[in-house]
């Protein structure tokens, strides 16, 4: 049965109108991050072949990580948005062995010590998350694995330093290197502060890995409308910002169209310390 939906999640709902061009044209992941988890599970047999994607929205980094992984694991995507798991069920390539599971990050439906890893790519700022480290202690074997993911914009230069700047100027309460979070706001997400300060988890560790990616205007724009910060924007200034959108997106694309842009993608572990 999935978990009751939490009135008080305000976060994640936004995610049920912005399914239609969410999975086409999200950046991703670089493989290398995908391996080091791939790694870090295999060396956790035979204590569990249990794999735990949290907030795995339409299943990106979930089928990313099955194909890094031999068959033998169990690989589950967690989403507590019913039209993210319907889009994520169809993504799934046949006969990967991925299941998805409707389900709060802040309440795992598995038992105690039944899960060898969990990750949270691009959803963690979502979470409650002192819920959700509670539960992830309390599902993980001993030495679990935790790893979170997160895409960030190198925006110091060039078009992402104007998107910055126009999300800052329309998205209510925005300001660059926050994100948003449970309550229906923005805020700053430091993973690694919060693992660190916390006993039941150990050898808490970031890496970083910067990759190129190449966007047309059309496919940067349907980018954007899968975002919680387009759709603030609509809704406080209407349709009008996409033509906002659409005058920056035109003034840094190349004769044809494309614009290239750097993405770093963060990935902090941290292992369930033995108690």
């Amino acid at each position: 049965m999935p978990a009751q939906i939490s009135a008080n999640s305000v976060g994640w709902e936004h995610y049920q109108t912005l399914g239609e061009h969410y999975d086409k044209e999200r950046p991703g992941y670089p493989i290398c991050a995908v391996r080091e988890i791939a790694s870090g599970a295999s060396s956790l047999r035979p204590s569990s072949s249990r794999i735990v994607d949290v907030g795995c929205g339409t299943g990106i980094f979930t089928r990313m990580l099955a194909d890094a992984l031999d068959g033998s694991f169990e690989v589950l995507g967690l989403e507590p948005s019913s039209i993210m798991i319907e889009r994520a069920i169809k993504a799934r390539k046949t006969g990967q062995p991925v299941r998805f599971v409707q389900s709060l990050a802040e309440q795992l439906p598995f038992g105690d010590r039944t899960v060898g890893v969990i990750t949270a790519a691009g959803a963690a700022q979502l979470f409650d998350r002192m819920l959700f480290y509670a539960e992830a202690h309390r599902v993980l074997v001993d030495n679990g694995l935790l790893a979170i993911l997160q895409n960030k914009r190198c925006h110091e230069t060039g078009f992402f330093q104007s998107f910055e700047l126009f999300l800052e100027k329309f998205v209510p309460g925005y300001r660059t290197g926050t994100y948003a979070d449970a309550g229906g706001g923005h805020s700053v997400s430091d993973f690694e502060a919060e693992l660190a300060s916390d006993d039941r988890f150990s050898n808490v560790m970031v890496q970083r890995w910067d990759w190129p990616r190449t966007f047309t205007t059309e496919s940067f724009e349907a980018f954007a409308l899968s975002t919680i910060q387009l759709k603030m924007a609509r809704t406080t200034h209407g349709n009008d910002i996409i033509k906002e959108l659409r005058s920056i997106l035109s003034d840094h694309c190349d004769a044809v169209g494309t614009i290239d842009v750097t993405y770093s993608t963060e990935l902090t572990t941290a292992v369930r310390t033995v108690q």
